[in-house]
């Protein structure tokens, strides 16, 4: 199959693995004990080879392993597109892209093997200048729809309680993709990469996740395009900094009524700050 820009991915000897699996377990409710069966998550690791050679292995829900593909290599810098990307191939552990563009021993890859909580591939985000370039601008109605499609797409949690969910949406909240996985950061490499294979410029979409958000989080987003990102959970402070660096847009615990912007407010419509001013973004030189 092809993607939309051309891109060649097939899957071979792909293992036929669920996304949950069932335990029977005991319930206790106070002076109540039930028997039950339960859905857990299911936790593989996969490998990931550029032009043959592994540059990460990484535990993550075993599904949409092509999109994962696409999206971690934009989301991570090693692909500027998916035109950079000539195929991708699922091989069970192992989905192999071939890359003509890339030399490996020109980056500052490490191989070793990730949780579902992994960072990425750079200790650092020097290569993001900054600042982000777009039009978009969102209502306040709007985020906190796209915080309610989340909940009502976040299928997987609802039935384990163990997977995050990232949904990419346009500025008029309009759904564009998304993506379960036990990982928040592989949940949208998995959303990114759908995004892309489908051809969609993520410059005017925005970023929505379960997803605690330190500085590799907003990364992602931004070598992916997006200039914002909205998080119903908490930031972290290299979250924050990189962010206001960027000059993007940053919303965390956004639970209707409430949410807190901590960089980029110009591009909420319907919010006056008091003063006049946006202090939440700093001034690039």
């Amino acid at each position: 199959m092809d993607s939309s820009d051309g891109t060649k991915w097939k899957a071979e000897n792909t293992k036929p693995e669920e996304m949950t699996a069932s335990f029977d377990v005991v319930a206790l409710d106070r002076d109540r004990v039930v028997r039950s069966g339960v859905e857990v998550c299911v936790e593989e690791s996969v490998n990931l080879l550029v032009n043959g050679l592994r540059v990460a292995s990484l535990t993550m829900t075993p599904a949409e392993l092509e999109a994962f593909a696409v999206g971690y290599l934009v989301c991570e810098g090693l692909a500027r597109s998916t035109k950079d990307i000539t195929s991708v191939e699922v091989r069970w552990p192992d989905v192999a892209v071939t890359m003509p563009s890339l030399a490996l021993e020109d980056t500052d890859l490490w191989m070793e093997i990730r949780s579902s909580g992994c960072v990425g591939v750079r200790a650092t985000w020097a290569d993001l200048a900054g600042p982000v370039r777009s039009s978009l601008a969102v209502d306040v109605a709007t985020i906190f729809e796209s915080m309610s499609l989340i909940n009502s797409l976040a299928t997987l949690w609802s039935r384990t309680g163990g997977a995050h969910c990232s949904v990419i949406c346009d500025g008029s909240g309009g759904l564009v993709a998304y993506a379960e996985d036990i990982g928040r950061h592989t949940s949208i490499d998995k959303a990114v990469g759908k995004a892309l294979l489908a051809g969609r410029d993520l410059s005017e979409c925005f970023l929505v996740s379960t997803g605690r958000m330190p500085a590799g989080m907003v990364a992602k987003a931004c070598r992916a395009g997006m200039p914002m990102v909205v998080s119903n959970t908490a930031p972290l402070s290299s979250g924050v900094e990189l962010a206001r660096r960027l000059g993007m847009t940053l919303v965390c615990f956004a639970r209707p009524p409430r949410m807190t912007v901590y960089s980029g407010l110009g591009r909420i419509r319907g919010v006056a700050m008091e003063g006049g001013r946006d202090d939440t973004a700093e001034k690039l030189p």
